[in-house]
C-alpha cells in the first residue's frame, strides 16, 4: 500500500518490489504480487485504474487524461498480463498511461502518518486524484 502512495504505475511498483531480485526473477513471481494487490482491492484499501491519454485533436499538446477502475472480478486476468507491468513509450516519458494503483479513502486513513513538509508524490499526476 505504501507504493500506492509513492508510485503510480505498475512498472514502478514492480521495480521497487523485491529489490533483492532482478527484473526477470520478479516477472516470474508476478502471481504473488498480483495476489497481494487483489487482496488489497478486496479489502477496499486500493483500486487499480487504467489510465488513458486522450489526445488533443488540435495537436497543441497531449490533451487530457481519463481512467477506468478495473473491476475486481477482472483484476486477476488483467494483472496476469505481463505487458501491464512494463512501461509503454508514452508512459515512460509522461507517466500518464497504463495501470496504476491508487489508495482509496480507507487506504489513506490506514496509512495516514505525519507527512508534514513532505510533498505528495502523486500530486503532480492529475489522473490519480
Amino acid at each position: 500500500m505504501v507504493n500506492a502512495q509513492e508510485h503510480d504505475l505498475l512498472p514502478s511498483v514492480l521495480w521497487d518490489w523485491r529489490t533483492d531480485l532482478g527484473q526477470e526473477d520478479k516477472l516470474t513471481l508476478l502471481p504473488v504480487l498480483a495476489a497481494a494487490l487483489v487482496a488489497l482491492v478486496n479489502d477496499g484499501l486500493i483500486e487499480v485504474r487504467r489510465l488513458f491519454v486522450d489526445v488533443d485533436p488540435s495537436g497543441s499538446g497531449s490533451g487530457s487524461g481519463s481512467y477506468e477502475v478495473i473491476p475486481c472480478g477482472q483484476l486477476p486476468d488483467v494483472l496476469a498480463d505481463q505487458a501491464v507491468w512494463e512501461y509503454t513509450d508514452h508512459s515512460w516519458i509522461h507517466r500518464d498511461e497504463g495501470l496504476a494503483i491508487v489508495e482509496t479513502h480507507a487506504g489513506r486513513e490506514l496509512s495516514l502518518t505525519d507527512r508534514s513538509g513532505v510533498p505528495n508524490p502523486q500530486s503532480s499526476n492529475p489522473y490519480l486524484k
